[in-house]
């Protein structure tokens, strides 16, 4: 308990950060991908409450839908989508018909099958498609992207095309291997990019640091690759009490630990990568990584 209270503090004693560089029209949307090796660490969960956690912190959010086989990231919030990916794709609606709002005002992309057919589509067809996309840069700030669990196809596609990626896993030993395999086959796909971890469901802060020097250790020895740790985030009985509301905790426990070291995650974002603004590709950039991977 004496760990979580200096988190805690350390959260409470964080100031929001300059927002002036965001509001330069020339500042590119940025694209995050959270992705885990195994499911069932909490990643989808994870994704929504940072996603809520910036748009405390003043940035224009869209969650995109990536985990094709099983998106569920509708459910997390609380709302119902009556069109995906696919309209947009089959010309049936534009991306601000499929593009829906949920607590905070945060924006929900369903993604559907339709994510996985970008490439198959005609030139004509995909056209359209990129400019519907494009006007997401007038939209929001950032764009997270929920992947799928595992060492897929897609999921690595995702994971290319994106400016950043948060890696999530837990103390388990199985969550840490898989979470190593990934890292192992991201090498053979993007050269040089460094990992954030995220370490989920800890019961104290020296679970975390334990669990990412095991992680480091053997991505540096094995794999030359670099990763930081973004942070951790505490065991909390308040995440399966809204999981049952089918609300983020965010909306329902936003004083609780878990939401709060969330918090504290997404301000160690904002600094690192947004105040003041690193390079990024935008949605255009995002696109062309994409449509080059599919």
């Amino acid at each position: 308990m004496n760990d979580q209270a200096k988190v805690l503090r350390r959260i409470a004693s964080r100031h929001k950060p300059d927002l002036t560089a965001n509001s330069d029209s020339q500042q590119e949307l940025r694209v995050f991908a959270v992705t885990s090796g195994k499911g069932g660490v909490g990643k989808t969960n994870f994704s929504v409450n940072l996603g809520l956690a910036l748009i405390d912190l003043g940035y224009r959010v869209i969650l995109l839908d990536g985990d094709l086989g099983l998106a569920n990231l509708d459910i997390a919030c609380g709302v119902t989508p009556r069109y995906t990916f696919e309209h947009l794709l089959n010309g049936e609606k534009d991306i601000e018909e499929i593009l829906i709002y949920g607590p905070k005002g945060i924006g929900i992309l369903p993604g559907g099958s339709g994510v996985q057919d970008l490439a198959n589509i005609e030139r004509e067809r995909l056209e359209e498609v990129v400019r519907n996309l494009g006007r997401l840069e007038s939209l929001t700030d950032i764009i997270i992207i929920d992947t799928g669990a595992g060492l897929g196809h897609t999921v690595l596609n995702f994971l290319r095309a994106a400016d950043d990626i948060i890696l999530v896993t837990t103390p388990e030993p199985t969550a840490l291997t898989d979470a190593y395999g990934l890292l192992k086959a991201l090498q053979k796909v993007k050269d040089g990019v460094t990992v954030n971890v995220v370490v989920n469901r800890v019961q104290r802060e020296a679970d975390a640091k334990d669990t990412y020097e095991r992680l480091e250790s053997a991505a540096k020895r094995f794999l030359n690759a670099p990763v930081n740790l973004l942070g951790w985030v505490y065991e909390d009985i308040s995440v399966g009490r809204a999981i049952m509301k089918q609300e983020p905790i965010g909306v329902s426990y936003p004083q609780s630990s878990a939401y709060q070291c969330i918090q504290w995650i997404a301000g160690s974002v904002s600094g690192l990568y947004l105040s003041p603004p690193r390079q990024a590709g935008g949605i255009r950039g995002f696109l062309k990584n994409l449509l080059r991977a599919f």
